[in-house]
This record gives C-alpha cells, sequence and structure tokens, in this order.
C-alpha cells in the first residue's frame, strides 16, 4: 500500500500540468471561435464587349489612322563611281524612266570597249582552232581551252554593258522625289541611297480594327476618311487589304485602305486622319438571327445548351442567359433565340465570370462601343 501511494503522489504533478494545458488549448479555441472572419474584396474583372444587333455600330465608330505612299523606294547604284547628274530636286514630280541620277561614263565605256575586243579576239582564235583540230594539228585539250575563252569573254562582255546601264538612275514608276542624299560630283558607292522615291498618284491609309468587329468589314461600305489638315473635305477610300493575323497586344486587325489624290489639295505620306464607313448587310443575314462573336457563346458542362453573358449597364453586373444560335458564318455565330438587338454581351472572357459579378468594360482599340 504505502509503494502504491507514492506511485500516486509522483503521478500526480503531470496529471496537473496535462489537465492545465487542455485548459488552455480550449480556452484559445473559444477566443478564436469567438472573431469574426475578415470581409473579402469583391472583384470586379474588367471584360471586353459588344453591342449586338446594332446595324449601326461601325457608323457610330471613328478609327484613327495615318497615310502612307503606295509606293515607295529608295534609289541607289549597283556600281561605285563618281557623280555627274541629278538633275531632280526635292518635291519634283517625274514619270517612270526619267532620269534622277548619272554617273561619270567613261571608264565603263572603256571597259565595254576593251571587253568586245577580247571576244573578237577569242572568236578568231577558236574560228582558227576548229580548222586545226580537224587536220590534227592542235590537240583536242587546246582546242577545248579556246572555246571556253570564248564563253569567260561573252561573259565578261554582258557584265561590262549591265555596269554601264547601272550608271544611269531612272525612276522605276510616276511618283515624288521626297529626298536626295548626295550632292552632285560626290564619290558614290555602290548601294549608296542616292534618292527616296514615294508614288504621289494614290495613297494608302491603315487602320486597326477589333477583332470582334472584324468580321464586319467585308460589309462596310461608303468609307470617307478625314484627315486632320483638312477638315471638313473627307475623302473616298476602299478596302486594299484585310490583316489575317490579330495583334498580340492590341488584339486588333491592320486593315489597308486605298483612294486617289483628291482634286484640289494634296494628301502626304504620314498625314494623320479617321476613318469612318457605313455597314449593309443583306438579306439573309439579318433574317438569320443577331450575329455575335464566337468568343461570346460558351457552354455549361453541368446543364446542356448555348449560354451568353449579358451585362447590365444600370449595375455593371453580368446575367447568363440561355440562348439558341445558328451555324457558323462568316459575320460569327448568329443567335436565333434569346438576345435583343442593343444589348451588351461579353466578348473574351466568358470562363471567368459568375452570376451577378460586377464587370468593368474596357475600351477597344480604335474608338468606345458605346
Amino acid at each position: 500500500m504505502a509503494y502504491h501511494r507514492i506511485l500516486n503522489n509522483q503521478e500526480l504533478p503531470g496529471r496537473i500540468f496535462f489537465n492545465g494545458l487542455m485548459v488552455g488549448l480550449v480556452t484559445v479555441s473559444l477566443l478564436g471561435c469567438s472573431e469574426k472572419p475578415a470581409t473579402q474584396a469583391e472583384i470586379i474583372r474588367p471584360v471586353k464587349s459588344v453591342v449586338v444587333g446594332d446595324a449601326e455600330i461601325m457608323a457610330r465608330r471613328r478609327f484613327p489612322g495615318r497615310a502612307t505612299a503606295t509606293q515607295e523606294v529608295n534609289l541607289s547604284f549597283d556600281v561605285s563611281g563618281s557623280l555627274v547628274e541629278r538633275p531632280v530636286n526635292v518635291g519634283d514630280e517625274v514619270k517612270k524612266g526619267q532620269l534622277i541620277a548619272q554617273l561619270d561614263q567613261r571608264d565603263f565605256r572603256s571597259n565595254v570597249k576593251a571587253t568586245q575586243a577580247a571576244l573578237k579576239r577569242d572568236h578568231k582564235n577558236f574560228k582558227r582552232a576548229t580548222e586545226l583540230v580537224r587536220d590534227g594539228n592542235i590537240s583536242q585539250s587546246d582546242y577545248d581551252r579556246l572555246e571556253a575563252r570564248v564563253d569567260v569573254a561573252d561573259a565578261e562582255l554582258a557584265v561590262a554593258q549591265k555596269a554601264l546601264a547601272d550608271s544611269v538612275l531612272a525612276a522605276p514608276f510616276d511618283g515624288r522625289i521626297a529626298n536626295l542624299f548626295v550632292e552632285n560630283f560626290q564619290a558614290i558607292r555602290a548601294k549608296q541611297e542616292i534618292a527616296r522615291l514615294l508614288d504621289s498618284t494614290h495613297v494608302e491609309f491603315t487602320i486597326q480594327i477589333p477583332e470582334q468587329l472584324i468580321s464586319l468589314v467585308s460589309y462596310i461600305r461608303d468609307i470617307k476618311v478625314e484627315f486632320d489638315s483638312f477638315p471638313g473635305r473627307p475623302v473616298s477610300a476602299f478596302i486594299k487589304e484585310i490583316g489575317t493575323e490579330a495583334s498580340t497586344t492590341t488584339r486588333t486587325y491592320p486593315i489597308t485602305l486605298t483612294m486617289e489624290q483628291p482634286e484640289g489639295f494634296e494628301i502626304l505620306p504620314g498625314m494623320a486622319g479617321i476613318a469612318t464607313g457605313r455597314p449593309e448587310f443583306p438579306e439573309s443575314m439579318k433574317i438569320a438571327g443577331i450575329p455575335v462573336p464566337v468568343t461570346a457563346v460558351f457552354t455549361d458542362t453541368e446543364s446542356s445548351g448555348n449560354f451568353i453573358w449579358v451585362i447590365d449597364e444600370g449595375t455593371n453586373t453580368v446575367k447568363r442567359r440561355s440562348v439558341e444560335v445558328g451555324e457558323l458564318g462568316d459575320a460569327g455565330i448568329p443567335v436565333t433565340n434569346g438576345l435583343q438587338a442593343g444589348e451588351r454581351v461579353v466578348t473574351a472572357g466568358v470562363s471567368y465570370l459568375r452570376e451577378d459579378q460586377k464587370v468593368k468594360l474596357l475600351d477597344s482599340q480604335g474608338g468606345d462601343d458605346r
């Protein structure tokens, strides 16, 4: 009994420590549960969007751009020499084939005469060799060598004649001298830039179209470009080229317009302006439904069907809506049921949204959708 009591007395301090530790843990847990969790900040997601079914959306858009020459080239000689003629000045209008500059041709002409003489000599030697080899008076190898010399002399003459022709620099097309890089009587190196020639008869104008509108470009008519330097004097333009690859930063496609020089004023390369146009959709497209960008339509793994996110512009929140769609066409996917003309739908990032989530509308490159 005494031994048992001693053991109990030895266990007592450990039990007291254990019980105190448990009480402390319970107290801390209770205090922790009494604290209120921190409020999580609401996420406002920026989204790209477009107003659908509005046939005049393109008419309300203004696309900035800058004029460039249809053709432009820096002219240079393919040979070296001394410049002896440069009859043009900056701003001069020139015609195709007109002289721009010319090198001193004396050395080139002398080289042509020398190679002509060498070719004539080699032809005579080869003619004599033809008779000699037939009679066995020269070897076949000597005959072959003389024949090869004729071919070499003929090639050297062609090179000399080309060098003579290359000593004259002529305009490859009608245009205007935009810049001159050398003075007359200057020593010129081959490939050194002599003059810059621009085609002044036509003007190109490049704009950027957002990806959600690129499918509508082929329906645009009555394109006008108004330049900042000539306000109130729009110039008619036509689509020359539609880019097939979007910019990785702006997600826009380059569209190149072309126009003739207007009467009464001249458009120069580098001038800034604004392009506008009027959409003209075919009847079949109007009947098929409201076209929306392909990226606006998505499916739900939990339920069948197609959906879009419609933006409530009063609260800037999104609502998921079930829609019926037709077959994919040039203008996008036509929505045949579930969407009204004039409503704004999300066109990118649809998989990251939730019902009633607040969003911030991003302006598209080249103007606001609104």
